[in-house]
């Protein structure tokens, strides 16, 4: 469709599109009407194997940090290792020791006038609105 651009070529991809959601929605139905009816039949014969099912769904997906590397660049597996790494990370992250003192901050910006204009401001807010309307002042 992008190649071609023609009317013609965008009618068959809307056409396609259309056909595999149809398609797509009508396989949903079906796994789910063999699934109900699979639960049903386990209700009946297999309780245990029902409730299993039941809670498991009740859950949610849970995902898993399986590796994570450390600091070093060392691969860590286990969980406390891993949950260690995170709060290590976020304490550096949140915490910075690092941060340069007052005096060099107010060296490095002599050069620069901090004063912020009426101009400016409106120039960043026409930015911001995208081309919407807004009030001038």
């Amino acid at each position: 469709m992008l190649a071609c651009g023609t009317p013609d070529a965008v009618d068959r991809y809307r056409q396609a599109k259309q056909a595999a959601a149809r398609t797509v929605l009508e396989a949903k139905t079906r796994v789910w009407e063999e699934f109900g009816e699979a639960m049903e039949e386990d209700y009946r014969s297999a309780s245990k194997r029902f409730w299993q099912t039941v809670r498991r769904l009740r859950r949610g997906k849970q995902y898993s940090a399986n590796t994570v590397y450390s600091a070093g660049g060392e691969l860590l597996t286990s969980t406390e290792d891993i949950v260690g790494r995170w709060k290590k990370y976020f304490e550096d992250l949140l915490n910075p020791t690092d941060l340069p003192s007052n005096e060099e901050a107010e060296d490095g910006d002599s050069e620069v006038d901090s004063s912020i204009t009426q101009a400016e401001v409106t120039e960043v807010v026409c930015k911001l609105l995208g081309g919407k309307a807004h009030r001038g002042g």
